[in-house]
């Protein structure tokens, strides 16, 4: 490859990264896929030296990948492969990864739509303390989406993600507790998780409030 720039980070990785350290690779990766470190943004060379890392089985390299084919933004959006680079890294119990395979069966992409499975991925990544699936999986139980409707444990995993500062969360807490659904109705306590909501800047929780 030709020198197109001084990164004095750079220099210090490619050589391990070419000598094939993984975490090297990852690392050329990042700095190419983020734009970090005095190198150009390059989705082409983020997806080369991830890939050499997740062949690996560096687990964040697969997870990256996973994100890039997904998101389409620097590379050509691909789903296919995306599902292939999330399963891999969920195997290895990544979380934000089986929280990736849970969107793709519930939206449908490059596979079948299957909610049950969705659920299940969510279920993984929320008690692994993801906020993001436990707010999602509560509201797969709130629904009834993939798996049987239950209010108390969609509240239960609304209330783990809010804890979790979650502000989607929050509000949705609140809303339980505003109409009794799956807890006792408490305005007192459905106000202050609008309120912990709103001073995150939530668009609903302001209007509830009244801000």
């Amino acid at each position: 490859m030709n020198k197109r720039y001084t990164s004095e980070r750079e220099d210090f990785i490619r050589p391990l990264a070419e000598q094939g350290l993984a975490d090297a690779q990852f690392s050329l990766g990042e700095m190419f896929e983020k734009g970090i470190d005095g190198v150009p943004e390059d989705g082409k060379e983020a997806v080369f030296w991830y890939e050499k890392a997740a062949s690996q089985g560096h687990v964040e390299a697969q997870y990256a990948l996973g994100w890039l084919y997904y998101d389409g933004e620097l590379v050509p959006e691909n789903p296919k492969q995306a599902l292939h680079w999330y399963s891999l890294a969920a195997k290895q119990g990544h979380a934000m990864a089986m929280l990736g395979l849970g969107v793709l069966y519930e939206q449908g992409d490059a596979i079948e739509q299957d909610l049950e499975k969705a659920a299940g991925y969510y279920q993984k990544a929320a008690e692994s303390n993801l906020s993001m699936a436990q707010f999602w999986l509560g509201r797969m139980y709130e629904k009834g989406s993939g798996i049987p409707k239950d209010p108390v444990k969609a509240a239960y995993w609304y209330r783990r993600a809010a804890e979790n500062e979650d502000d989607d969360a929050q509000v949705a807490l609140a809303r339980c507790f505003e109409q009794g659904q799956g807890v006792e109705q408490n305005m007192h306590t459905a106000m202050e998780w609008y309120t912990k909501a709103a001073k995150l800047d939530n668009a609903i929780a302001k209007t509830k409030l009244g801000l």
